[in-house]
């Protein structure tokens, strides 16, 4: 079972005070989407919120007017400019269900060919989409990647987690090394042994009027 952290919350009246003039009383906007659609409108503690953020968690406990909520984040949305968070949406979870949810891929280690072959690691899915209690929910994938050499692929079926079913095409390829370096350093002779010498050309002489 995943560690829960608490999360304070207030009720709020939505749009009473504006989003802005809530954010500059030193609190964020929020709101909590039952699995019925049934929403409640809270704000947090703008500096507890963005500590909270910093931790990796998959389930919180949202304490809100003597209830003890669990949900998971749904979406954070920040500021264009500064990054500073305007708005969080949570979304309530049953313990005893199974939820889909989108989680981060995160590479593990140095690929042998990038280590030792001078090759690229390349992510070609950064989520995935999973299938799990919401206890078993991981705050990330870890994908170990040392093993790979160059032309090595790691594909959805290979990814295994206890309790997490992963959604998708199991032939998908999540991340792999490519010798783009390599490539390129070849392509790049290439062209230069094959590119055509000028040619410079006498000027006709220029005939008498």
């Amino acid at each position: 079972m995943s560690e829960h952290i608490s999360l304070l919350a207030e009720p709020r009246t939505p749009n009473v005070p504006k989003g802005h003039q809530l954010r500059k009383s030193g609190r964020v906007p929020g709101v909590y989407y039952t699995a019925d659609r049934e929403v409640r409108y809270v704000s947090f503690d703008s500096i507890e919120l963005a500590r909270l953020l910093r931790k990796e968690t998959a389930v919180l406990d949202l304490k809100v007017s003597g209830q003890t909520l669990p949900c998971v984040i749904r979406e954070v949305q920040r500021h264009p400019v500064f990054g500073d968070v305007v708005h969080v949406d949570l979304y309530g979870v049953d313990l005893s269900k199974k939820i889909h949810v989108h989680v981060p891929v995160h590479a593990k280690g140095v690929a042998a060919g990038v280590k030792l072959q001078g090759g690229i690691l390349d992510i070609v899915i950064y989520e995935l989409e999973i299938e799990c209690l919401p206890d078993a929910m991981p705050p990330h994938i870890d994908v170990d990647v040392s093993h790979l050499k160059v032309t090595d692929a790691i594909r959805v079926e290979d990814i295994k987690i206890p309790g997490v079913t992963i959604l998708g095409d199991p032939h998908a390829v999540v991340m792999h090394v490519s010798g783009k370096k390599a490539e390129e350093e070849g392509a790049a002779g290439a062209v230069a042994e094959v590119a055509e010498p000028e040619v410079i050309r006498e000027k006709k002489p220029v005939e008498e009027k």
